[in-house]
């Protein structure tokens, strides 16, 4: 099936009255989920976000004579600016936007931020309430990736101060007096240990930092990476958020659906249960292929309308059309019959609907090992020029089997016009197995009498061939014991036909004329063409032929159907 079918499927459904289900819990679910993640998969939420990230900002300023060009500078001001070039300060919002309190126990992985290869000078903690400025601060804690001495794993805020004053008398200490002693511990990150916030509780976190000792000058550098894992809920930069955020659209596509349901509602309830509803009783004979699913569609048809009974009997396409020629015109409405196909010997009193396409499929048994047949080869298994499949595939030698349909078969007459291009051989095997009718047959063959029964036997019957429609091959081929199988290398689908693919035909209900109007026959056909007899043909596989404006689809009116 193709994308557009898929969508073409899923409007049908969806504008169909059984698509309010479906509505009804996808609109509740897109409510629900930003709630459900909110309040109880992710109720903790911590926002943070990088308010500033560069240097400190003082530079040379030269005093210039505009009139000479003489420049002069402070020697003061240039140790200060030196002091300060490599400098930089970081401020980061931290917030709960949660909807509950943070503990210090919800941290499966304290927050924290690493500045790449600057060091850490000082720190302070910002904008918060007096109670909460103090849990931040004696929380934080300083550590490093870079260990060129032993020292200590983490330091606390005081520890990084304690080096402060001995970083500053390096920049301006007297230049006759020795240098101090160079420091080999540098912090490189700050973490937030122990950190509670109330719902709503926000700080800035201010960190001045200082390239590294190779720094050779040039801009500065601003890497900021920030991990932690909080449990039950999540930690997000506030600038990478969007205000089209998934809540929105979810709850945004809830309403719609809610308000597309509320309509259908409406519409149902103005149309009355009564609408489109016959009485009486009616009998829907013929093709064994399309018996399951017209059966469903009957049921369904009764359940809005008591008043009628639809029986549906699997007897053959050509059989159940010798039932309506002589149906006599007092009986006329009471008997459809459904055929695989246009029927040969229909006469001029009987009427044709087409109701979907009707595609088939070659089915083999498992032990075949072949997942593809031309036509040429399939015409040499059914005239007995090929008995093993040992004579079309390498591999092991697994005599032929081939398992048909009877002469009132719909499909058995579509198989022999669009594949073979002649009969099919006569019966030689009741057992599908051996030649017991007719010992000197060229061809093993057995003939089944639905197509339900010719899948059992060819599931059962090693080496075995045959064919069915392709909703009911492939629910077979799920069990496991039938294979479908390309012709001509085109996978049995409708979206083959165009493509050459030449094993399929159309689904026509036959009546002996014009149903009356008020006649069950009548409303019954309506309900065909509906929207909900549309999602059920669609939903077991088939492509209806009248589309959602009321046109007949394009394979519905080829010649070649």
């Amino acid at each position: 099936m193709s994308f557009g079918d898929v969508l073409r499927a899923l409007a049908e459904v969806l504008t169909s009255d059984r698509g309010i289900v479906p509505i009804a819990v996808v609109a509740g679910a897109t409510i629900l989920a930003p709630i459900v993640d909110r309040y109880v998969i992710r109720r903790r939420r911590v926002i943070y976000r990088e308010l500033y990230n560069s240097k400190i900002g003082l530079d040379p300023v030269p005093l210039s004579d505009h009139d000479n060009g003489a420049v002069q500078a402070d020697p003061e001001l240039e140790r200060t600016v030196q002091l300060l070039k490599p400098l930089s300060v970081v401020v980061i919002r931290i917030r709960n936007t949660g909807s509950f309190d943070i503990g210090r126990d919800d941290w499966e992985h304290p927050l924290q931020f690493t500045f790449g290869r600057r060091v850490v000078w000082d720190a302070r903690v910002s904008g918060a309430k007096d109670g909460l400025r103090d849990v931040v601060r004696d929380g934080l804690e300083f550590f490093t990736h870079d260990r060129p001495a032993p020292g200590p794993e983490t330091v606390p805020l005081s520890g990084v101060r304690a080096l402060l004053s001995q970083r500053l008398s390096g920049f301006f200490r007297v230049p006759e007096s020795p240098a101090p002693a160079a420091q080999t511990t540098q912090w490189h990150g700050v973490r937030l240990a122990r950190l509670s916030l109330k719902r709503r509780e926000k700080f800035k976190l201010v960190v001045v930092l200082r390239e590294p000792d190779d720094w050779l000058g040039g801009p500065l550098t601003k890497d900021l990476t920030v991990t932690g894992r909080l449990s039950g809920g999540r930690i997000k930069d506030e600038r990478k958020q969007r205000w089209l955020s998934w809540p929105v659209v979810t709850v945004a596509i809830g309403v719609l659906l809610t308000g597309a349901l509320l309509s259908m509602l409406l519409v149902a309830a103005s149309r009355g249960p009564a609408a489109g509803c016959g009485s009486g009783s009616l009998a829907v004979h013929g093709s064994s292929a399309f018996a399951p699913i017209m059966k469903g569609i009957a049921t369904e048809y009764q359940g809005q309308c008591p008043g009628s009974t639809i029986a549906t009997q699997a007897v053959g396409s050509v059989s159940a059309m010798r039932e309506l020629g002589p149906l006599p015109a007092e009986q006329k409405d009471s008997l459809a019959v459904l055929s695989d196909g246009k029927a040969a010997d229909a006469g001029p009193d009987l009427v044709t609907q087409p109701v979907a396409v009707l595609v088939y499929s070659l089915v083999l048994n498992k032990s075949v090992g072949l997942d593809h047949l031309s036509g040429e080869q399939v015409r040499g298994v059914l005239s007995g020029k090929y008995t093993n499949w040992s004579q079309l595939r390498e591999g092991p030698s697994i005599p032929i089997r081939v398992v048909g349909r009877g002469q009132e078969s719909g499909t058995r007459k579509t198989f022999e016009e669009k594949v073979l291009g002649t009969a099919e051989p006569g019966l030689s095997s009741d057992d599908c197995r051996t030649p017991t009718r007719d010992p000197h047959a060229a061809v093993v063959r057995c003939e089944r009498g639905t197509t339900d029964d010719l899948l059992r036997a060819v599931g059962d019957t090693p080496g075995a061939i045959g064919y069915a429609d392709v909703p009911a091959a492939k629910i077979a081929a799920a069990g496991g014991r039938v294979a479908m199988a390309k012709l001509d290398d085109r996978y049995p689908d409708v979206t083959s036909i165009d493509a050459g693919y030449r094993f399929w035909t159309v689904e026509y209900l036959y009546t002996k004329g014009v149903p009356e109007n008020d006649s069950l026959l009548k409303q019954f056909i309506d309900y065909l063409r509906s929207s909900t007899a549309r999602a059920e043909l669609q939903d077991a596989g088939y492509t209806p032929c009248v589309t959602k404006q009321g046109l007949l689809d394009q394979y519905c009116t080829r010649p070649d159907a």
